[in-house]
């Protein structure tokens, strides 16, 4: 007996490791900006305070996912937090 499992081969799966895993389907035309709207939304976080790493490598706002990412790639979010003032040394 033989299964054939169609799917939808424009479709992209992404995994995205934020507060929590996240499985995405995308097209692969969304930019790294729409991607962190949804995680944003999963999260309860805000947009403008995340970081996405693809390999490694910090993505910009305005890239598309598909000119880096291939089908079940993984995305790395770490969150910007307000830093201190290096200069000052504490005793």
């Amino acid at each position: 007996m033989v299964f054939i499992c169609r799917r939808n081969w424009h479709m992209m799966q992404l995994f995205v490791k934020s507060v929590e895993l996240h499985t995405l389907n995308v097209a692969g035309t969304e930019t790294v900006a729409d991607i962190k709207h949804q995680v944003a939304a999963l999260d309860d976080l805000s947009a403008a305070d995340i970081a996405m790493y693809c390999h490694g490598r910090p993505l910009e706002d305005s890239e598309i996912i598909s000119a880096f990412a291939k089908q079940q790639s993984t995305f790395d979010v770490e969150i910007r937090l307000l830093g201190g003032n290096p200069s000052v040394i504490f005793s």
